[in-house]
């Protein structure tokens, strides 16, 4: 079995922050985990992308695989605090190389979100003894590689805590390519045959067998088959690329303030031309550095347009509202995000 390693990204906002009737007046501090299946060989970074409350005493910060919000105080009822906090979910998990959408599609991804309290002050030195955890939600993330993710929705936490924290989650696809990250391996159950350590380029797209400058020496069906694996990882890349240029360019045409341009890229064409380049070789050395180069740019395109996309949506009211009032439409319907129990659907 041949494998590939795709890149996925999440940026979850920590909006508005609602006490409706909490139990206990005190400090609070909401902490999120992006969590995936343990047969899923993967490996996850998380990096804090923006606070403006950064000035806080106990400002955002990362504890091993969670993210904690800033520590707010919370003293009355009906009180609202906007956290502002956004952490960025960088993804990497091992795909069969045959059955890329299908894995990717079939991941299961979810967003663990926990409400810890401290009754008393704490500094930054102190919280971490001080504090517990009071109530726990799970957002599962109904991601889809080719339309990515753009959704909000309010998380309710239980009876006795009763409060509510605005979540934003905005997700695509940034990058496909043979493995070059250190995956944790799991238990030998949940590997089976895998062995990313002998995946390459070369090995999804020719088998595991040195490959030919010869033209003489490739066969036309081998060829056929690596430029019908060559459009598959393309046609994927840029399927993404295009679902992430068509929000993007909605934002910024009708509810964004922002005066940033954004150079309208066809991604069919695209595709085509990449299509007819890689078939103009005869032999397999070089339709596998022409492979390499194409998705190399495909993800370097994929990265520069979601940090550009970021960049302009992050925080953004406008577009916060915009999926809240789109949430609150098909809350009933099928769910783009669903929570663990009806509370805060």
């Amino acid at each position: 079995m041949t494998e590939l390693q795709a890149t996925l990204e999440f940026s979850v906002e920590l909006n508005k922050f609602y006490n409706v009737d909490l139990f206990q007046r005190g400090y609070y501090q909401i902490r999120t985990a992006l969590q995936t299946p343990p047969k899923v060989p993967s490996k996850i970074e998380i990096t804090l992308q923006k606070s403006q409350d950064e000035d806080n005493e106990i400002p955002a910060h990362v504890i091993s695989e969670w993210a904690v919000s800033r520590t707010f105080q919370i003293l009355y009822r009906n009180e609202d605090v906007a956290i502002n906090d956004v952490i960025l979910y960088r993804f990497h998990t091992l795909v069969n190389s045959t059955k890329l959408l299908e894995e990717l599609s079939k991941l299961e991804i979810m967003l663990n979100v926990e409400l810890w309290f401290s009754e008393e002050h704490c500094s930054a030195e102190t919280i971490q003894g001080k504090v517990e955890c009071v109530s726990q939600r799970t957002l599962n993330l109904h991601f889809s590689p080719t339309k990515g993710l753009h959704h909000h929705a309010p998380l309710l936490f239980d009876y006795f805590h009763l409060c509510c924290v605005e979540i934003t989650v905005h997700g695509t696809l940034i990058a496909i390519h043979q493995p070059f990250l250190s995956v944790p391996k799991q238990p030998r159950s949940a590997w089976s045959s895998r062995n990313p350590e002998l995946s390459t380029l070369e090995t999804v797209y020719f088998g595991d067998r040195p490959i030919s400058a010869d033209p003489d020496q490739c066969s036309p069906v081998n060829l056929h088959s690596a430029w019908s694996m060559h459009h598959h990882i393309c046609n994927l890349l840029l399927s993404a690329y295009e679902s992430l240029q068509t929000t993007f360019e909605f934002y910024l045409k009708d509810i964004c303030r922002s005066q940033f341009q954004l150079e309208h890229i066809n991604c069919h064409h695209k595709l085509a031309r990449i299509m007819d380049g890689i078939q103009e070789f005869d032999n397999e050395e070089e339709l596998i550095q022409t492979g390499t180069r194409d998705i190399t740019q495909l993800c370097a395109a994929n990265v520069i347009l979601w940090t550009q996309f970021l960049e302009t949506a992050t925080l953004d009211q406008g577009i916060i509202f915009h999926l809240a009032k789109e949430h609150h439409t098909t809350r009933v319907g099928v769910h783009i995000i669903s929570c663990d129990d009806c509370g805060s659907n």
